[in-house]
């Protein structure tokens, strides 16, 4: 992984569900109050779009347009409640110490990745600093 990041690193300790664990760290972006909400309503957009779409299928969009609009609604408000983006990092499984690569994703603690070696979920929160 490059360090060109344009976030801030955050250490981490994961673990999967036993004593064993393990340090990285991730690179986040945080999100302003605006950046939140522009976030929100790019999901929602983005769902209504594809509810508005589907109402050209036929038979399909008695069950589509609903879901659409209302997955829209359950996105949007969980893009609202992210603290940022991860936008990279990187660990090791505490189980079988392979490297395990954190992909983008939204902040939500805790995170979890799944481990490509052993397929156990690691789970990482921030490292307390002491």
């Amino acid at each position: 992984m490059d360090n060109t990041h344009n976030g801030r690193k955050v250490l981490i300790v994961g673990n999967v569900n036993d004593e064993r664990r393990s340090e990285g760290f991730v690179y986040v972006q945080d999100f302003s109050p605006s950046d939140r909400v522009l976030q929100a309503l790019k999901k929602l957009g983005l769902f209504w779009g594809i509810a508005i779409l589907s109402i050209l299928i036929p038979v399909f969009h008695f069950v589509t347009v609903p879901l659409f609009f209302f997955l829209g609604l359950f996105f949007a408000f969980r893009s609202y409640k992210a603290e940022g983006k991860v936008l990279g990092g990187e660990t090791v499984c505490p189980h079988c110490q392979y490297p395990v690569k954190i992909k983008s994703t939204e902040l939500q603690w805790p995170l979890s990745e799944i481990c490509q070696n052993c397929a156990r979920v690691v789970r990482m929160e921030r490292k307390e600093v002491v």
